[in-house]
């Protein structure tokens, strides 16, 4: 019984090493076709591996900035109102001012107008906050740029390899269907290019977008939170 199994298994041990090569070699010959078909997408390609690179770039440069200037200390407003108790408005804007964030800027403006009306600090505070989304904001303007011109690139590749097969076909008087079609997906890797930068270019925008707006919520209810603080302290 022992050796019968040993049997079957050395008949099919070749069987799954011929199917394992098979599939290595199936997916050799898809990988190569595709890169191969990526380089003959022409010059519109470069202009969208430059999209690509430039996009890459700013949701990376956006993330870390972001991510650095949004962060919420909870305990901040605390440690300003038991300062301004201890009657130590100094520490508690030394405090904000070492709070690399744009919480801790927002406070220290509120803080340097002490002793001006309310209306006033309120008025510092909001123009500091809306100075920090401004920054928040500045450079998601380059990926929404390239979400709306990538898919348009992608499209002129397509179009411009159209022309070119018809023209080819006008100076020759031939028809082959093989050349038009090869023509036709090789050029319109263009427009798949175009549309996945796009794509990419889209949803970074549109996550920080919706991450700074969610901050610019809690970012109001802090700075209401302060203005509260400082209204009980002055009475």
């Amino acid at each position: 019984m022992l050796s019968f199994a040993f049997t079957l298994l050395q008949a099919a041990s070749p069987q799954d090493s011929a199917a394992g090569k098979a599939v290595a070699a199936t997916t050799e010959h898809v990988s190569a076709p595709v890169l191969e078909i990526m380089t003959k997408g022409g010059v519109v390609m470069i202009f969208l591996a430059l999209c690509m690179l430039i996009a890459i770039y700013f949701i990376i440069e956006r993330f870390i900035y972001i991510n650095n200037r949004t962060k919420i200390d909870q305990n901040l407003v605390s440690v300003i109102k038991d300062n301004l108790k201890e009657n130590r408005p100094d520490a508690a804007l030394a405090y904000c001012q070492r709070t690399n964030t744009a919480q801790g800027q927002v406070m220290a403006t509120g803080l340097n107008f002490l002793g001006s009306n309310m209306r006033e600090i309120e008025s510092a505070m909001e123009t500091r906050a809306n100075v920090e989304m401004s920054a928040m904001e500045g450079n998601l303007g380059y990926l929404s740029l390239i979400a709306r011109i990538a898919p348009m690139l992608g499209f002129v590749g397509t179009i411009w390899g159209v022309i070119n097969i018809f023209y080819t076909i006008a100076q020759t008087n031939g028809l082959e269907i093989g050349g038009i079609s090869e023509g036709l997906y090789i050029k319109m890797v263009t427009s798949f290019a175009g549309l996945l930068v796009g794509i990419i270019s889209f949803i970074g925008y549109q996550l920080f977008v919706r991450k700074v707006d969610r901050f610019a919520e809690r970012l109001q209810e802090q700075s209401l939170s302060f203005l509260e603080v400082l209204n009980k302290s002055n009475h």
